[in-house]
């Protein structure tokens, strides 16, 4: 049985104001050497950066053929042409569950190898992200227990990334993985990781760092810990989207917004179920063709039709339609997708949305979020229309908005 957990302790790899408020100034710079794009202009100061207002999350960026391999390159360069050059990832990102394993082990104080925690998606930026802004994250892990461990991680990501320092370093959540809890031991240490963050700034290995998924109250003690030690926090990244706003989404953000934090948005289009494309149809002949996992396409149906169970939890009937014809609604006013309108309304919540981007289509799509601004009552439009659901987007399989897998169960983190 313990061996059993072990195996499978670190199986998380497969993360009102309508304008943002004086303390976060979008600012003008330069994206790439390509002018005449929104995203050379719309863009945020996030602690030294300049950055587009809008985001690329890289966790689908690890091509397993050639082919894939080429078209993630082609994505990656159509983006950076098009001032799109702030990409985000994690040491995590594109680690398979063998691999984990021997790591998973070490948590538990085996001598084995625990050096790998994935970060073939950090490689691949080596090469697909040359000359853009990268962010990535530390993983905290049992077997983490040190500052100096913040500090080393840093330095390895520097290596898979090909750079002397990283743009943005982040913590990827709390320290919520602890395997001893049932048994009453708990044996946190984020302070610790503080203290790493700390460390790999003033040694010049980081230019800026943030946090994930933190809610207001752990974020405030998170500033105050390094603002002691004279090193500014400069971004928080948590799931929040126009159906994602309860269970403290926009309270952390409003934080955020009151400390001067930046929030960054991952899932800004919910899984795809606010860009009006997702049809229940399509994600079931997408499970038989295992193109979708059958856990992650039933959450998705259920919200977009209606039902009870999963990680979605109990839809009512009709689900997410509501939402969706309003939404519909401001884009055919504005000449806009809806996955436009979704996202400008995330950045008129002060916050940069993270979103995927898969192909050169849905970069131009994005792109077309930036350079304009919901007005107020389009705001209050879409708000209204939110307030109305009596469900909130909690992720879809074992993707979810408030925890991570890890074989044994869910260790998951509370915003509010």
């Amino acid at each position: 049985a313990w061996l059993t957990m072990a195996g499978f302790l670190l199986q998380f790899a497969s993360a009102p104001a309508v304008v943002a408020p004086r303390r976060h100034p979008a600012v003008v710079g330069r994206a790439s050497t390509i002018g005449g794009t929104p995203a050379v202009t719309d863009r945020t100061a996030v602690g030294t950066l300049s950055l587009p207002s809008l985001g690329i999350g890289t966790i689908a960026w690890n091509g397993k053929t050639e082919e894939d391999k080429a078209r993630i390159a082609g994505v990656a360069a159509a983006a950076q042409a098009r001032g799109l050059d702030f990409f985000d990832t994690a040491e995590r990102y594109g680690a398979s569950p063998l691999s984990l394993i021997p790591a998973a082990l070490a948590g538990l104080g085996l001598p084995v190898d625990k050096s790998y925690l994935g970060g073939d998606c950090e490689s691949n930026l080596a090469e697909w992200g040359r000359g853009a802004t990268v962010a990535t994250k530390f993983t905290p892990t049992p077997w983490r227990r040190q500052a100096s461990d913040v500090v080393d991680a840093a330095r390895g990501s520097c290596e898979r990334l090909g750079v002397d320092s990283i743009d943005l370093y982040q913590l990827h959540m709390p320290d919520i993985i602890q395997p001893f809890r049932a048994f009453g031991v708990v044996d946190r240490k984020d302070e610790i990781y503080w203290d790493g963050l700390a460390e790999a700034y003033k040694s010049g290995l980081v230019r800026n760092v943030g946090v994930s998924n933190y809610g207001g109250a752990l974020l405030e003690r998170a500033q105050e810990h390094l603002a002691r030690q004279g090193v500014p926090l400069v971004s928080n990244q948590i799931a929040f989207n126009l159906l994602c706003r309860r269970e403290g989404s926009l309270a952390t953000l409003e934080k955020g917004n009151e400390l001067g934090v930046r929030t960054l948005a991952y899932y800004p289009l919910a899984m795809g179920l606010l860009t009006g494309k997702l049809a229940a149809r399509n994600l079931r002949q997408a499970v038989l063709e295992k193109r979708v996992s059958p856990q992650r396409a039933a959450d998705l149906c259920r919200y977009l039709e209606g039902g009870s169970g999963g990680t979605a939890g109990d839809i009512p009937r009709n689900g997410v339609l509501p939402l969706l014809e309003a939404v519909s609604d401001v884009a055919a006013a504005r000449s806009k997708t809806p996955a436009q309108v979704a996202l400008n309304w995330v950045m008129c919540k002060g916050a940069i949305p993270v979103g995927g981007a898969s192909s050169v289509s849905q970069v131009e799509d994005n792109l077309g979020a930036l350079g304009w601004r919901l007005e107020p009552s389009e705001v209050g439009q879409l708000d209204a229309a939110a307030d109305d659901l009596p469900f909130d987007f909690k992720g879809a399989g074992f993707q979810t908005t408030d925890s991570k897998f890890v074989g044994y169960g869910f260790e998951r983190w509370v915003l509010n």
